[in-house]
């Protein structure tokens, strides 16, 4: 219920707002920067994640949290033009969110330092 939930908000948000991020990783192969934010308070954790890319570019964004995924997207980037998404799920300790485009991925945790997967 949780998953279905999320997706549906995901899908349906508005991916035009700025929003900062705490963190933000990019590779040379694939043209674009994740960032990831959450907050939240004893019952919910709000989070955002933001894709900019320097050149229009079809990427996968999936968001999760201790290994379940709480939302997917695919969408298209438009240069030079940030992108967010915020969801709002019951509190976890942990959320992730990996983007894939190119052949490459690059996810990114929050709290936690970024990783670099090999290529998807």
């Amino acid at each position: 219920m949780l998953r279905s939930a999320a997706t549906v908000l995901l899908a349906s948000a508005s991916l035009c707002a700025a929003a900062p991020a705490q963190a933000a990783a990019q590779q040379p192969d694939l043209p674009c920067s994740v960032g990831l934010q959450k907050v939240g308070d004893a019952a919910t954790s709000v989070i955002t994640v933001s894709v900019q890319c320097q050149e229009t570019r079809t990427v996968s964004v999936e968001v999760t949290a201790n290994g379940i995924a709480l939302a997917s997207l695919r969408q298209t980037v438009q240069a030079d033009l940030r992108q967010t998404v915020t969801i709002r799920v019951p509190k976890v300790p942990q959320v992730c969110a990996t983007l894939q485009g190119n052949g490459q991925a690059i996810t990114l945790c929050s709290p936690a330092a970024f990783r670099l997967p090999a290529s998807a």
